[in-house]
């Protein structure tokens, strides 16, 4: 054994710890002017991450007014569009940036939680997201002051969340009311340092959102914020935005690698009357097989395997202190052999990597397919040359991003695959992105979508659940095709 070092991806970020840039505007005030000469809408699309979270403001009425907000200004590039998933706090006070107790996992905790309804970890929740409402907006109305300072501004907020949460109704309302306890939060004047107190009025507030009185100075009325399945909008903003010729060819496939979940859905596109396109799933999953979960388990084993002695005290601290943040916006090792520099793993038989890969990864979006083939029986002649949209920060590593490779390698399944990632939109008011930079921000993209009138994003999305198609018999000719009665 060599002399043992921390791995560098796991040694301290200096970065991490510096603090957020001050920002001209407090984003507590709904518009710059008390006199407007105009009016706009504009809607925040607000991917709340397990690891980081994702901000995109759209003006609905501009050419080029879709604004990936800058929460964490001074990193560079990308990571200046993340804000770590956390949030302090010192006594009743909360804080983004520093405090006594650093409470993490924020959403998993909320989602976990046994209660009926949840308190503290609604609360939790409730004054990180506003905070984040809070700063997005604050970043706007500095960053394009010109833009907007003779504007009535009407403001609007999707919240993301995981489509096997839409199907559970508790769920959906738990979350459309942390959206709407969070906005309104958000932009209380008193509320400049966020309390639990105050976390904890809005929540109870939000029992009675629905159908009660609107409050004195409410913003965000119940009909302005909605909870939204995350892939159904990014699929929604995909089909927007991309060129892709989705009428040749309709059948595609999703695999998003986040860092506490994978999505992974096979769905198909049929041209509506008004000549939209209309998302069909034919299958999705959600599990618990993004990158944090992967070092999770990666950590579990090693541990296991770690010898007994002195010698090995400072490489078993270290495990324990790298084993459980999920708040990181920095990638994790490619392999398992990585995280312990000079010590050689040996091991008899599968390896962690080999049997989340094969057993939990591969074994998710395997299962997708079937769910497919078998469950909704589409025929293998829809199944060949497939656009894949790979995405999602875990997608850049190997692990992940041989997904392609291993369907088209499996011999006798009669599926294959093309990847693709998704493209960088026209309607970005910045411009310079690259597309393996944008799909980290392609769920918030896609969750900043408007309705139709009245009818909210979420409305439209939750209006394409998986219909019932008959199981395909290969006698027919019209079979090897999905025709309109099956949409």
């Amino acid at each position: 054994m060599e002399v043992f070092q921390p791995h560098p991806l796991f040694q301290d970020d200096p970065g991490e710890d510096a603090g957020l840039p001050a920002l001209a505007n407090r984003g507590i005030e709904r518009q710059l002017t008390a006199s407007p000469d105009n009016e706009t809408d504009l809607i925040i699309g607000l991917d709340f991450g397990t690891s980081a979270t994702k901000v995109v403001i759209r003006d609905p009425f501009a050419a080029t007014g879709v604004f990936p907000a800058r929460l964490n200004g001074e990193r560079p590039g990308i990571d200046g569009h993340l804000l770590p998933s956390r949030i302090f706090r010192t006594g009743d006070a909360y804080s983004l940036t520093q405090g006594t107790y650093r409470i993490t996992d924020l959403k998993l905790r909320l989602l976990a939680c046994k209660a009926k309804s949840p308190v503290t970890e609604f609360n939790d929740c409730c004054a990180f997201l506003a905070y984040v409402i809070r700063r997005a907006r604050g970043w706007l109305l500095s960053e394009h002051r010109d833009t907007y300072r003779g504007h009535a501004l009407n403001w609007r907020l999707n919240l993301g969340l995981a489509a096997r949460s839409y199907q559970d109704k508790d769920t959906v309302e738990l979350f459309r009311r942390l959206a709407w306890a969070a906005s309104n939060l958000a932009v209380d004047p008193e509320a400049e340092t966020i309390t639990a107190q105050m976390a904890d009025r809005f929540r109870l507030e939000s029992f009675t959102a629905p159908t009660g009185k609107p409050r004195a100075g409410e913003q965000f009325a119940w009909s302005d914020v909605d909870a939204v399945p995350e892939v159904s909008a990014q699929l929604q903003g995909f089909m927007s935005s991309a060129r892709w010729d989705w009428r040749s060819r309709p059948v595609m496939m999703l695999v998003d690698v986040g860092a506490g979940t994978v999505d992974s859905a096979l769905f198909h596109v049929h041209e509506s009357k008004d000549g939209h396109g209309v998302l069909t799933f034919y299958s999705s999953r959600v599990e618990s097989n993004g990158a944090m979960n992967l070092h999770r388990a990666r950590v579990d084993w090693l541990q296991k395997l770690m010898p007994m002695g002195r010698e090995h005290a400072d490489a078993a601290a270290y495990l324990t202190a790298i084993a459980t943040p999920t708040d990181r916006l920095r990638p994790i090792p490619e392999s398992v052999c990585d995280y312990l520099p000079g010590y050689a793993i040996e091991n008899v038989g599968k390896n962690v990597d080999e049997d989340f890969g094969t057993g939990r990864y591969r074994t998710q979006v395997a299962g997708s397919i079937n769910d497919a083939k078998v469950g909704k029986g589409i025929p293998a002649s829809q199944l060949e040359r497939v656009p894949l949209l790979l995405c999602g920060g875990g997608s850049r590593m190997q692990f992940y991003g041989g997904i392609g490779e291993a369907i088209n390698g499996t011999a006798g399944w009669h599926v294959s695959v093309e990847l693709m990632r998704l493209p960088v939109p026209q309607d970005l008011a910045d411009t310079g992105w690259h597309a393996d930079d944008f799909d980290r921000l392609s769920v918030a993209y896609g969750l900043s979508l408007a309705g139709n009138g009245e009818t909210t994003l979420g409305t439209i999305v939750r209006a394409i659940d998986v219909p019932d198609a008959q199981p395909y018999r290969a006698t027919k000719r019209e079979d090897n095709y999905i025709s309109k009665d099956q949409m």
